[in-house]
């Protein structure tokens, strides 16, 4: 559920932002924050959901005696990949911030980029700046510390019983798996529309000023980066390609169904029943 409120909270913003509303001059923050925010709520609610699960279960615990931690479910490649995620997103909006500069009521939103060579003042596009890449980094940050919650309470909560133990454990790890690839996922979503707003402002090369009849003069831009915006404009779309694979991938899992094991006297105990979704 939390992977599919992803994708279609994600969906609606797009049509409702591109569609149905004026939005002249106004900063789309939100746009780059949503799917950080998004999968931040979701995590929250299975993190909860995994927290007051214990009592509608029965069972005897038992403690394991491999010490366990947060990251005793997830692979290395796993938590690599949302790290490299969370670093680019963390770069790429400090680095952007930077190089933004204020417009007339402070919000900094623009990109200067200088005429050479010509009296002309910069050109100031909008540009994925602090206005834009200070909410990103807060829901980053909350993001970022419900993942770590989440897993870490995938992992300590206690086994039911030494019966249990192996289908608990794949369990918990289809579990974890579940909550980085929807923490990675919502950071590519964000990573690829900052990239694709960069793209947009920075590779301006001309400009075309119109004067008197009919005549016009066409100047170079140049601004120092614009290779790297560029290439930022062909890796947004993979990105959103590779953020949407994570996403149905958890969608569509097969849970893990309700096992049924008989106790010592032959009746059914129904002992487990989780969703990995």
């Amino acid at each position: 559920m939390a992977a599919l409120t992803v994708i279609v909270v994600y969906a609606i913003e797009n049509v409702v932002r591109g569609y149905l509303l004026n939005l002249a001059d106004i900063v789309e923050w939100w746009q780059y924050a949503m799917p950080l925010f998004t999968a931040s709520v979701g995590l929250i609610f299975m993190l909860g959901f995994l927290s007051l699960e214990r009592g509608a279960l029965s069972g005897q615990p038992v403690v394991s005696l491999a010490r366990r931690t947060w990251t005793s479910f997830t692979s290395l490649p796993r938590l690599v990949g949302v790290g490299a995620a969370s670093l680019a997103l963390i770069a790429t909006t400090v680095a952007a911030g930077l190089a933004s500069s204020p417009d007339d009521l402070g919000r900094y939103i623009l990109l200067a980029i200088p005429v050479p060579n010509v009296p002309i003042d910069a050109l100031r596009p909008w540009f994925y700046g602090w206005a834009y890449g200070v909410p990103v980094l807060v829901c980053l940050a909350a993001l970022m510390v419900v993942t770590w919650a989440a897993l870490r309470r995938n992992s300590l909560r206690p086994f039911l019983g030494p019966q249990t133990l192996v289908v608990e454990k794949r369990a918990r790890v289809e579990v974890a798996t579940g909550v980085v690839r929807i923490a990675t996922a919502s950071m590519l979503l964000a990573l690829g529309g900052a990239f694709r707003f960069i793209d947009r402002a920075g590779s301006i090369a001309g400009l075309q000023v119109g004067g008197d009849g009919g005549r016009s003069d066409s100047y170079d831009l140049a601004w120092r980066y614009a290779e790297f915006a560029v290439a930022a404009g062909y890796l947004a779309p993979l990105l959103e390609i590779a953020a949407f694979v994570l996403l149905l991938l958890v969608v569509t899992g097969v849970p893990l169904k309700e096992a049924f094991l008989h106790a010592q006297d032959g009746s059914p105990q129904r002992v487990l029943s989780e969703s990995v979704r």
